[in-house]
């Protein structure tokens, strides 16, 4: 069993959106990968931007062989007291002008494959409503440990 420990600093793309990323927990099978990721986006911008489509590509190997398209599940919030998820539908929403917005957002990969320990590149599609993308990259790091429900620097 595998364990997306981390994601790797903070990462800034497009000119108009800033953003930065951690993992929150990962949840590997034979069938499918889902983890949750707690995401941040900075608008650079004077007007608010709507979002509708946020996607994850992660490169197992070297950028010329198709990555893992990971789709957004669904919203995730922790319930305090218990080590319990709770869970609502993914909706779009607005990254206000000049301001800060976060996401806690489950994603889900349903190819099935082993994923070696090391670092891989991601990458980060965010389009908004009138059609523009903008893409952030990051590394994520594999280790190979037991895994857990959430990451060591939330407990």
């Amino acid at each position: 069993m595998y364990w997306i420990k981390q994601l790797l600093g903070n990462w800034k793309g497009s000119s108009k959106i800033s953003a930065a990323v951690a993992v929150d927990h990962v949840e590997l099978s034979s069938t499918r990968l889902v983890f949750g990721l707690n995401l941040g986006w900075r608008n650079e911008t004077h007007d608010a931007i709507p979002i509708k489509e946020v996607r994850v590509l992660l490169f197992l190997h070297k950028r010329s062989v198709e990555p893992l398209r990971c789709y957004p599940l669904e919203r995730f919030e922790h319930v305090i007291g218990h080590q319990a998820v709770q869970k609502t539908p993914v909706r779009p929403f607005t990254l206000p002008s000049g301001e800060i917005h976060t996401e806690n957002l489950r994603f889900i990969c349903q190819e099935v494959f082993e994923i070696p320990p090391g670092t891989y590149a991601a990458q980060i599609e965010t389009r908004d409503i009138d059609g523009y993308g903008y893409i952030n990259r990051v590394k994520i790091r594999i280790e190979n440990e037991v895994i857990y429900r959430r990451s060591e620097e939330w407990k």
